[in-house]
């Protein structure tokens, strides 16, 4: 390629921002940012690379496949930012672990991973984390606390599906690791032929077997879960679950909810809760999040940890174009006296105008 293209243009998958989009992306960041620490939240960031073999055994080999990694001079295997809830993990980890104490965090900043065309693709995310020890009610609060953000950024129409890994999880806890990932598999897929082909094969309780078939083509609300005739073991299995929803529904958020139990996660640290906020508007989904302690487990810590991640360019996408408002700007052109001028300018802003000083 010729030098002067290259340098106007970047590599594929990059997302550059100038002048409109750049605003936009700040005001987006800081409506979220200021939401969040009212909820008592407080910021970190996480390094851009960090050691590969650190996360080796966490990341799934499609992941690892993803992932964007070179080696340093010293010949460590240094992996580029691919996950931030996986960085910002280690980070705490390496902090808190006698800290019996509740975090709650936020961070904002980008990811960068290879899809299945081969290029690295740059994305953005804000998101907040919980993590503590013995949960109560902590997927409460990250749940209000998502629902109400949405109003702070004038979002509507949005459908948020939860779903829960673990109800299979406790549902299959005899069978082999291997067996269940196999299961989980299929009903992430929608694949209901084999599943029921791999559920005849194993051996497993006929009551458990239905429940398990009946569990993962279900999508509806609280009231349509409540008729489900599980077994005694399925109801054991999801009533956590039930009990979450019946709050969130109490509280006002039921018609924004649907229960999606074919809702999995891709990730394998995911351990309970699994949601995703979607819109008739966007392509794929504006929020992802769930429950995720086996992360801090194979970090060798014992917590619990929830949250969730805006994903900024479908956000972007579904925001009004008149989003970002207009601000009336006050023009000081400098003349002969400008010390003067300087000085009308300083105190304009610190009377919250904002100028423009034209030369």
């Amino acid at each position: 390629m010729d030098k002067k293209i290259k340098f106007l243009h970047t590599p594929p998958g990059s997302k550059p921002f100038y002048k409109e989009e750049a605003l936009f992306r700040n005001l987006i960041e800081k409506k979220l940012s200021s939401f969040f620490e009212k909820w008592s939240f407080f910021p970190i960031e996480t390094p851009i690379i960090d050691y590969f073999d650190v996360y080796s055994d966490i990341l799934s080999d499609d992941i690892k496949k993803g992932s964007v990694k070179f080696v340093d001079r010293d010949g460590e295997i240094i992996l580029l930012r691919n996950d931030i809830t996986l960085f910002a993990a280690k980070l705490v980890a390496g902090r808190v672990s006698n800290d019996k104490s509740t975090l709650k965090y936020y961070y904002s900043d980008s990811i960068i991973r290879k899809e299945k065309s081969g290029n690295p693709e740059e994305y953005y995310q804000i998101g907040c984390e919980i993590v503590g020890n013995d949960f109560t009610y902590q997927e409460i609060e990250i749940f209000s606390l998502l629902l109400e953000s949405l109003n702070e950024l004038e979002i509507k129409d949005t459908t948020l599906h939860i779903g829960d890994i673990s109800f299979y999880q406790n549902l299959l806890d005899d069978l082999p690791k291997e067996d269940l990932e196999e299961i989980l598999n299929c009903i992430r897929l929608h694949d209901k032929r084999s599943l029921t082909e791999l559920l005849d094969k194993l051996v497993i309780d006929d009551g458990i077997k239905k429940d398990c078939l009946v569990a993962s083509k279900f999508i509806g609300n609280l009231s349509d879960l409540q008729k489900l005739d599980f077994s005694k073991k399925g109801k054991d299995a999801i009533l956590r679950f039930e009990n979450i929803i019946k709050i969130l529904s109490t509280l006002g958020y039921g018609d924004k909810i649907v229960i999606d139990l074919s809702e999995l996660p891709t990730l394998n640290y995911y351990n309970g809760l699994i949601f995703h906020l979607y819109s008739d508007k966007v392509e794929t989904p504006i929020v992802s999040g769930g429950r995720y302690d086996i992360l801090f487990e194979k970090l060798g810590l014992n917590k619990s940890a929830v949250g969730f991640s805006f994903w900024l360019y479908p956000l972007e996408k579904l925001l009004s174009k008149n989003y970002l408002k207009k601000e009336s700007v006050l023009d000081i052109s400098l003349k002969d006296n400008v010390v003067e001028d300087f000085k009308k300018a300083i105190e304009m802003v610190k009377n919250n105008k904002k100028i423009n000083i034209s030369y």
